[in-house]
């Protein structure tokens, strides 16, 4: 009997969200030290019934997996023909991995994007992006092409331009980092080890930029 009290409690405490009272009241219940095996069946069903009773009632069940909509990214990419239907696939498809546990291509899609509509939106005001003191230059000092510009460049632009705000351009390059470990050997030298909270501070960050440079049209 005593064999199969552990073996239930076992099972109990592998259900997640069940109350900590319940089996704290099962540890200190003194009928399982009754010498009738009876009284402590009895009180190993009554728990196991408490448990059936909390799953039934839903309290156990996971959150739905949302996948949320972009928003309307028309005004910064309708210029390149075909790229707003490729954000928008990519962005809903960051969501589905995050919700399988692919953290680590969550990531990397959430880096795509950004990297995506801040070139679309340097391209929307080119002069501006020349122009500005962070614009990438080559050994020669010429100006280097748009399209051909770094993540990093295109973080740093937007920022001094002002199409993302400044706190949220030292997180873009966070992001930019993070999104980086899709070369296997830079995922090995920092040690990446992505899991949920990593996904909700980059999709926090790529939320807010995407509302910044929404709004600086």
């Amino acid at each position: 009997m005593d064999a199969k009290v552990r073996e239930a409690r076992m099972v109990l405490e592998g259900i997640d969200g069940l109350p900590e009272s319940l089996l704290e009241s099962m540890s200190n219940d003194l009928n399982f030290q009754a010498n009738s095996r009876r009284v402590r069946l009895e009180a190993l069903a009554g728990y196991i019934k408490s448990a059936i009773k909390f799953t039934d009632t839903g309290a156990f069940e996971k959150p739905k997996k949302v996948i949320h909509s972009p928003p309307d990214f028309s005004a910064l990419t309708s210029s390149m023909p075909g790229l707003t239907e490729e954000i928008n696939r990519r962005w809903r498809e960051a969501q589905k991995c995050v919700h399988v546990e692919a953290f680590t291509s969550a990531v990397i899609l959430m880096g795509s994007i950004l990297e995506g509509l801040l070139l679309a939106r340097a391209q929307l005001s080119a002069s501006v992006a020349y122009q500005s003191r962070r614009a990438p230059k080559d050994k020669n000092g010429k100006a280097v092409a748009i399209p051909d510009w770094t993540l990093n460049s295109l973080i740093d632009v937007a920022t001094d331009a002002g199409w993302i705000k400044t706190d949220r351009g030292k997180f873009g390059h966070a992001l930019r980092e993070s999104r980086n470990i899709v070369h296997p050997w830079q995922a090995v030298s920092i040690r990446a080890d992505f899991d949920g909270a990593t996904c909700r501070t980059s999709w926090q960050v790529l939320d807010a930029s995407v509302s910044d440079l929404l709004r600086s049209l």
